[in-house]
């Protein structure tokens, strides 16, 4: 129900304002084209040799993003899509077949081009997470968008370091772009970076990136090192605040009690 409620309310004429600053965001990190930079970081990073790595990022482009979105633009100039982002649920059903198809056929001509251990471990999380999410779309409308983009914050944050935390900040952006446009809830819109968030880390995991040398790792390790420090500095500054707050409510009740004694007294 709640789906064709998001399905009959979407608007596919034009747009002003907050709406079309969304719907600028929307195609800006739409998931065919966040494709591209993940994998062009997959494969050259840390890699002196570009010619060789080049076929890798031929064959993941070709398979994970081209072959899927000129499938999409076909149908759309057929008039079976309304939108090429495809926002009611139906219809993304043929096309979600399409990618999956292409995705896993792509696999071995991948494996083909000797791809480092970082491009393999992101086809991974697309291979995995793709199926995933189609899975949940044939029963619940489940954002594509801010799983795309959880995943395209996470590879660049696992490749770059530190420097990359600023792409964590598209999340809640993106995420706002598809609410504003009403594609979906907040449920929805979480779930999809939930989910895609949870298969990326458990890869990266599963590869060893995720080891206790990681910069994100050593920082948390370092928090919790640290928490018993922390923790005693602002259990003291609370009890000192109760302490404080006991006074006050006591000089409250007195001068309260005080004053209905002389309103008492006056009375006579």
């Amino acid at each position: 129900m709640k789906n064709m409620e998001l399905d009959n309310k979407i608007v596919t004429g034009k747009l002003y304002g907050s709406a079309r600053f969304a719907k600028v965001i929307s195609f800006m990190f739409d998931g065919s084209t966040l494709v591209l930079p993940m994998f062009f970081a997959a494969c050259f990073y840390k890699q002196g040799n570009f010619m060789k790595m080049l076929p890798s990022f031929a064959v993941s482009c070709l398979f994970a993003a081209f072959i899927p979105y000129f499938f999409i633009l076909f149908l759309y100039k057929h008039r079976k899509l309304n939108d090429l982002q495809i926002p009611k649920r139906k219809e993304r059903l043929l096309p979600l077949l399409i990618v999956n198809i292409s995705v896993f056929a792509g696999l071995p001509f991948l494996l083909m081009t000797d791809p480092s251990r970082m491009m393999k471990s992101v086809y991974t999380i697309y291979m995995i997470g793709v199926p995933v999410i189609t899975l949940i779309t044939l029963f619940w409308k489940i954002s594509f968008h801010s799983g795309f983009i959880t995943m395209f914050s996470i590879v660049f944050l696992i490749i770059f370091g530190a420097w990359a935390v600023f792409t964590i900040l598209l999340i809640p952006l993106v995420g706002w772009s598809r609410l504003k446009l009403k594609r979906h809830t907040p449920v929805q819109v979480f779930c999809g970076g939930a989910l895609t968030g949870i298969i990326s880390l458990s890869v990266f995991y599963y590869a060893g990136y995720l080891s206790s040398q990681y910069w994100a790792t050593s920082q948390i390790q370092s928090l919790f090192k640290n928490a018993s420090y922390y923790l005693n500095i602002l259990l003291l500054a609370y009890g000192i605040n109760i302490i404080f707050q006991l006074i006050f409510l006591i000089i409250l009740f007195q001068s309260r009690k005080l004053k209905a004694s002389l309103r008492l007294q006056a009375s006579f």
